[in-house]
């Protein structure tokens, strides 16, 4: 999974464009978000330190994707239980990766029907307008 953000896909103009552009488009998420939620997608438990130190980004960058993740749903994240005092501990994770990828399958499609659906309606005022054009002449 760790080339998935590197995998293009080609569009009908040519161009390619990437998972991260796709996904940035779709849900506002940044290179970082995504590979943190690509990392998440793997399995497991993560605490802000753990991802900082296996994905090399500052705890900020970390903290902020994560907090993006848990507020579009992707992740979830369970307070630490500890015996010390002092500022609580989070662990982050994703239950269900599967229905993860699968809703982020959903929305794409979603998000191309919603296109399609203005992309008709812009054609039906061409159509419109070249009907009133003919039949002004």
């Amino acid at each position: 999974m760790s080339n998935l953000h590197k995998m293009r896909v080609k569009l009908p103009t040519g161009r390619e464009t990437s998972l991260v552009e796709s996904l940035r488009f779709c849900y506002d998420l940044s290179e970082t978000d995504t590979l943190i939620l690509l990392q998440l997608l793997r399995g497991g438990e993560y605490t802000v330190d753990d991802l900082t130190r296996i994905l090399r980004l500052s705890k900020a960058s970390v903290s902020r994707g994560l907090t993006k993740l848990v507020e579009l749903g992707f992740a979830t994240r369970t307070r630490e239980r500890r015996t010390k005092v002092g500022r609580p501990r989070y662990r982050y994770t994703i239950e269900d990766p599967e229905q993860v990828v699968k809703r982020i399958i959903e929305d794409f499609q979603e998000c191309a029907n919603a296109f399609a659906y203005a992309l008709q309606k812009l054609l039906e005022e061409v159509r419109q307008a070249r009907k009133e054009l003919e039949e002004s002449r």
